[in-house]
């Protein structure tokens, strides 16, 4: 898996009804951080302010959450 599978990964759960979304370090009431990749890797951003998070939780490398979620967003 790579960091384009992740992000994509990462970008579906954002999207998704009845999961607490990723929200930024600075202000939960930002959007809703959105994963990049930069120079150092993939990292989630803030749209609204300069604030960076470089963890990337580990339910985002695991199958069986995705396969989750993906069931998850099927339902809607």
């Amino acid at each position: 898996m790579d960091q384009e599978d992740i992000k994509q990964r990462i970008k579906d759960y954002q999207q998704a009804d009845g999961v607490r979304p990723l929200t930024c370090g600075n202000n939960s009431k930002h959007e809703k951080l959105y994963p990049k990749v930069l120079e150092q890797g993939l990292v989630l951003l803030c749209p609204n302010c300069n604030y960076t998070q470089t963890y990337i939780p580990d339910l985002f490398f695991d199958d069986g959450f995705y396969e989750w979620l993906r069931g998850m967003k099927s339902l809607i």
